[in-house]
């Protein structure tokens, strides 16, 4: 009995060692009120304020209260400048995506990759165009 208490004592001490430095890596970036609801890979997010953070190689775009958010690793899209912290959207039909975002908090950019949402408004209207130019 002492011996399975002692255990899980050790197991639940070496889980909080390991997860507060992850915890601690979270750096905010950029925070930003969207107007507007947008995708993120699979994940519809609404409208509303939302941070963005930086975890080691990973970024979290998550809402103010914490009910959304979206965990991603994206690609390098450039140095960023000084003065240049902004959110591109892609606006595809009547759906908004993230394409890019841009900080002076971190050196790059960060191109977040098309997600197969994306590709699917964009089959419709690019096969349309294709008959048009028949």
């Amino acid at each position: 009995m002492k011996r399975n208490v002692i255990g899980a004592l050790m197991t639940l001490i070496v889980a909080f060692s390991i997860a507060v430095p992850i915890v601690n890596a979270q750096q905010t970036i950029m925070t930003a009120n969207v107007p507007f609801a947008f995708s993120v890979g699979d994940k519809q997010l609404p409208a509303g304020a939302y941070a963005v953070h930086e975890m080691n190689r990973a970024t979290l775009i998550q809402s103010a209260d914490s009910a959304n958010g979206v965990l991603g690793i994206y690609n390098y899209a450039g140095p960023s400048k000084a003065d240049e912290t902004k959110l591109v959207f892609d606006k595809v039909g009547d759906h908004y995506f993230p394409a890019q975002i841009w900080t002076s908090a971190r050196g790059p950019g960060l191109q977040i990759p098309e997600s197969k949402r994306r590709k699917r408004c964009v089959a419709p209207t690019a096969r349309l165009r294709a008959e048009l130019k028949l």
